[in-house]
Formats: C-alpha cells, structure tokens, sequence
C-alpha cells in the first residue's frame, strides 16, 4: 500500500472538510465515497458531482494549492470558489452560479 505524502494529506482532509460542510447531507446519505486527491502538475481540472446537490465539486491544482469552485444549479448565488493548502480552506469568492 502506498503512502501519500503527509502534505497531501492535509489537502484532502481540508477538501473533504470543506465537502461535508457544502453537503454532508447528501453525502452521508449516499455514503458517497470522497474522491483522492494526487498532485497533478499539468492543471488538469477534475468533476465530483452530488447527487441530489444539482452541482458539486470542480477542482483543480495551482502548484502546491488546490483551487476549488462548489456550486448547486437550482440554488441562485450558491457558488463558492475556495484555495486549500496544508494550513487549511480559505474563500476566495462567492455568489456566482
């Protein structure tokens, strides 16, 4: 089995933090499993939908940083872009979508 790095680690528990504060609702109750996170140096952009949110979870890497936008379809101003590092999640933006 292969150990991730401690300071991914601290991303993904962050990233998954910030997904369970966004809709733990419709994750607990769809016992959605969390997407793992790898470095992706070439900024690849990656989807994690909710079901059930009519949206979910864009994210994507600027070097050491994940980049986050979160957002539902139905609701008016839901979407929320945040950066999460090792330290933690930090909002960027708000209102869109």
């Amino acid at each position: 089995m292969n150990q991730i790095p401690e300071p991914l680690q601290q991303i993904e528990y962050h990233f998954h933090e910030l997904m369970r504060q966004r809709a733990g609702d419709l994750i607990n109750s769809q016992n959605l499993e969390l997407p793992k996170l790898e470095f992706n140096v070439n900024q690849e952009q990656h989807w994690f939908p909710i079901p059930g949110m009519y949206g979910g979870f864009s994210y994507w890497w600027e070097q050491e940083i994940l980049i986050t936008e979160s957002w539902s379809r139905v609701v008016g101003g839901s979407g929320q872009r945040h950066k999460i590092t090792t330290q933690g999640i930090e909002l960027l933006e708000e209102g869109f979508v």
